[in-house]
């Protein structure tokens, strides 16, 4: 499926691919991108650098009670088709997954209209399957999304033994509460996000009432997809 979106990491090259190709897979685009640098990948996976992005969450509502509820290899299962959907959906808009959350992912785009394809697919994620009367396990699991744009940085944390590149900051912090704030079919997205949209997708979007999570500016403003 040919990407609509921006996408910065091209795919690994054969020096890096072709021989692990069964590896590849565990990695994100940004650490394949910077393997294939050769002798300079070390020095690289270990510089920061800030990026603007914007990061989308998502999560399966009513998680812990659907773990108690369901046979451990049947929970095990529905969740890694439904994360399975979405990180197709991710890499379709232009994203690519930082990192899996257990009961959901955390998306990162950029580039020219990253709001805009990550906003399209937040609502592909939590919409489609109840609009299409999909009756697939995964497909009936209720997840709410949240996105938040802004400057982030890359880079690798850990230790000696353990590390992982990945994205973090205020950014990545707000978007994670903004998917707290969500219901199961609903993404919420910051003003940032929403102003970045084109006219079409600003309307498919209008103010939420109520209090702020904790952590998020209490001036910003807030918005939710209307329901379809």
């Amino acid at each position: 499926m040919e990407s609509p979106g921006f996408y910065r990491y091209r795919p690994a090259t054969p020096l890096y691919a072709y021989r692990q190709s069964w590896f590849s897979p565990y990695l994100s685009p940004p650490v394949r991108e910077l393997l294939d640098a050769g002798p300079f990948a070390e020095r690289a996976l270990r510089s920061p650098r800030h990026v603007d992005a914007c990061i989308l969450f998502t999560d399966i509502r009513g998680f812990t009670e659907l773990s108690r509820s369901m046979d451990p290899g049947v929970l095990i299962d529905t969740v890694d088709l439904c994360v399975g959907r979405q990180a197709r959906a991710v890499e379709h808009y232009g994203g690519y997954v930082d990192n899996f959350t257990g009961d959901g992912l955390m998306a990162v785009f950029e580039g020219r209209w990253m709001e805009e394809n990550a906003c399209l697919c937040a609502l592909e994620i939590v919409q489609r399957p109840k609009r299409m009367g999909m009756s697939r396990a995964d497909d009936r699991v209720p997840i709410g999304a949240g996105l938040h744009s802004g400057d982030v940085v890359m880079g690798s944390i850990g230790c000696e033994s353990r590390l992982t590149y990945t994205t973090v900051g205020n950014t990545v912090n707000v978007a994670a509460r903004l998917s707290g704030q969500a219901a199961g079919c609903d993404v919420v997205i910051s003003e940032p996000v929403r102003a970045a949209l084109s006219k079409a997708g600003a309307r498919r979007f209008r103010r939420l009432q109520g209090a702020k999570p904790a952590g998020v500016n209490p001036a910003m403003t807030l918005y939710r997809a209307e329901p379809r």
